[in-house]
């Protein structure tokens, strides 16, 4: 259901989005949290009554000047008064909050899903080195998983003298959890690729099991970056592990909230945007 809804969002977002992706990145990525702080502040003007939301702004600017001539003239009870007031205006700015969100919330949704899967990751481009890896139950760990070759594919790990490298990689323990644990088996291949418009539909084998992976290399999409196998597969996932996007080169991300680096500078882009574009618009 979520790959039909993901797939859909694209059809939808691609032809409307990917010129974008002719552009550098970083300035891609400012264009599209530009548009997402116009969406919401935009929407503003239909699904808020922005009379009231202008009153009350001008409520809390004045009291916050009445409130500052109370402290110097050591008026406690009407600071208290003024800040009760203030809160009162507050709380019913904030019922008018919700709906912006609302009427925003399909557009940024199909937004964000077209950045995740077109912005995050720098695309491979032709020759890079790219490591493939699949994952599997640390029960299969000792065991021999192997890339079918095929053209266009070259494997570059400890090559022999005949250029070949190791398609056929052994299961090792995968890094450890914070309990000192490996929780699952990892198999490791580094593949270089020729540029094509199609995707290479890598197949993964071990014992009688083959998924498929798609990479594509040498587009300004790329393939998704994980891919999971369900059932009773001895295959449980495999990922391609790509550049992710970081706006500048210097905005980093926020692993705790895992948040990768492009969202971090989409969500600081976007919000400095909502302010300018109210400051512009007169917008509440």
């Amino acid at each position: 259901m979520l790959d039909w809804i993901n797939h859909a969002i694209l059809a939808l977002a691609d032809p409307l989005l990917n010129w974008l992706l002719r552009l550098p990145t970083d300035l891609a990525l400012v264009i599209v949290a530009v548009g997402t702080a116009a969406i919401i502040t935009f929407s503003r003007l239909f699904s808020t009554n922005q009379d009231l939301l202008r009153r009350c702004d001008q409520d809390k600017k004045r009291l916050k000047e009445l409130i500052r001539e109370a402290k110097l003239q050591k008026d406690n009870e009407a600071v208290k008064r003024y800040r009760a007031t203030r809160n009162m205006i507050g709380i019913m700015a904030m019922k008018e909050e919700g709906w912006p969100l609302l009427a925003a919330i399909v557009p940024i949704a199909i937004l964000g899903t077209w950045c995740f899967q077109r912005l995050a990751f720098v695309p491979p481009r032709a020759g890079e080195t790219v490591r493939v890896n699949a994952y599997f139950p640390v029960s299969m760990v000792g065991e021999l998983a192997h890339v079918v070759p095929q053209d266009g594919l070259r494997e570059v790990s400890r090559e022999d003298s005949r250029g070949s490298g190791q398609w056929i990689q052994e299961i090792m323990n995968d890094v450890p959890g914070p309990d000192g644990i490996a929780k699952s088996g990892i198999a490791t291949w580094k593949i270089q690729a020729r540029a094509r418009p199609e995707p290479y539909a890598l197949e993964i084998r071990c014992k009688s099991v083959t998924v498929q992976k798609e990479l594509l290399v040498g587009q300004p999409i790329y393939s998704p970056e994980v891919e999971f196998y369900g059932g009773d597969q001895s295959i449980m996932s495999a990922q391609i592990e790509m550049k992710p996007v970081q706006f500048l080169g210097i905005v980093p991300g926020i692993n705790w909230l895992l948040m990768p680096p492009w969202l971090v500078a989409y969500f600081l882009i976007a919000i400095l945007s909502v302010n300018l574009i109210k400051r512009v618009t007169g917008i509440c």
